[in-house]
């Protein structure tokens, strides 16, 4: 099985591409550093820099794909709508949103299946949660009209709440403003525990119409 995962330094994507390892697949990567050594085949990209994805797709060398996540993403801050800039929104949608739509139109051709990390956040509308939602819907979106134009299986994926960095940042927040991080310190689930219903859904995917957003939560 060859996987592509974006984002393995830390969290899902670290947890991901320690799983599909163990498994016995090729793993190919893109993201700032890469905890794996030899074993992953790794380019380094900052993935806000997404007019050198192309490049760096023709460098890992990759003739076919089963599977590529598209996991790399940012939080950004947990503050009013009126508080953000178009600026650091636009900082957001260029790594949530931008990255992936040129990593879907490069990996496409040769790709089995893409999941596209997204958020339960993007349905929510939660106070708080502005730039991270609207990044979210959009990736949403981008998937369900990408089903239509590309011949790869292509799905948005809410992965739980998961106990990473991500996550801690969020619930370090003033709950007393924003109550929804209550609810997520109180949901959250350990990184092992947050992969394994990751991949559970990943291998149910072909259930649900092309181009849905699924839920783990929900399956």
């Amino acid at each position: 099985m060859k996987v592509l995962i974006t984002g393995i330094s830390r969290g899902i994507g670290y947890g991901l591409a320690k799983y599909y390892l163990e498994e016995g697949a090729e793993v190919f990567a893109l993201g700032r550093s890469n905890p794996f050594g030899d074993a992953v085949r790794f380019y380094k990209l900052d993935m806000g820099a997404f007019e050198k994805i192309p490049h760096a797709i023709e460098a890992l060398e990759i003739d076919s794909l089963d599977l590529a996540i598209l996991n790399a993403g940012i939080l950004g801050e947990i503050k009013l709508m009126k508080e953000w800039s178009v600026k650091k929104l636009q900082n957001i949608f260029d790594i949530n949103v931008w990255a992936n739509k040129v990593l879907i139109d490069e990996i496409s051709p040769f790709t089995e299946k893409i999941v596209v990390m997204s958020s339960g956040a993007a349905v929510n509308g939660n106070p708080g949660w502005g730039g991270y939602s609207l990044s979210k819907c959009a990736v949403n979106m981008m998937v369900s009209i990408y089903s239509k134009e590309i011949d790869s299986k292509i799905y948005a994926l809410a992965p739980g709440v998961i106990d990473t960095d991500m996550v801690a940042k969020v619930i370090s927040g003033d709950h007393s403003k924003f109550p929804s991080l209550d609810r997520v310190e109180a949901g959250r689930v350990g990184l092992e525990e947050g992969v394994k219903r990751i991949v559970n859904t990943i291998e149910k995917l072909d259930e649900f119409e092309n181009g849905s957003f699924v839920d783990v939560r929900l399956v």
